[in-house]
């Protein structure tokens, strides 16, 4: 690959990974707002999620720029199966990086669920906390019995 095809690779794997990588920031600064009240970590959070992201990206850039894929020899077919390999590269950083903000997602909402306070309200709540007695199958037409209720849930039966 010739100089010129070298540092267009360059600079158009900057440019992508620094697309990449503000999208996946303001996406995922949104995507953990949702279950986060106070917002100051979801932004510090996304902030260090991002960052490791184009250090790897960074990193795999400077990696395919030294490895010497000539890919037919041509130095236009060498640029494209150069930006090829960085993109696959990239997505499959990407899709690492959206993993890791679902999962930071779910650990939120989880925390979120289980810290605020509940209130035992609304038609359930009351019947839930009563324990069954009898059979707990529906009964079959014409013959006498309750309708089965579900067992209180643990959430219930801590407050």
């Amino acid at each position: 690959m010739g100089t010129d095809a070298y540092l267009a690779f360059i600079a158009l794997g900057l440019v992508m990974i620094v697309v990449d990588g503000q999208m996946l920031y303001r996406s995922g600064k949104r995507y953990l707002s949702e279950v986060d009240s106070t917002g100051d970590s979801v932004y510090s959070m996304a902030k260090l999620v991002t960052v490791l992201f184009h250090l790897v990206m960074f990193g795999f850039l400077a990696l395919l720029s030294v490895l010497d894929f000539s890919f037919g020899g041509h130095p236009a077919r060498a640029l494209i199966g150069n930006l090829g390999v960085l993109l696959l590269l990239l997505a499959l950083v990407h899709a690492v990086t959206m993993a890791v903000m679902s999962q930071m997602h779910e650990a939120r909402a989880t925390e979120e669920l289980y810290t605020r306070p509940r209130q035992n309200s609304g038609p359930v709540s009351g019947t839930n906390i009563q324990l069954q007695r009898g059979p707990v199958v529906t009964p079959v037409p014409g013959q006498q019995g309750r309708d089965p209720r579900l067992s209180p849930s643990i959430e219930d039966q801590l407050n």
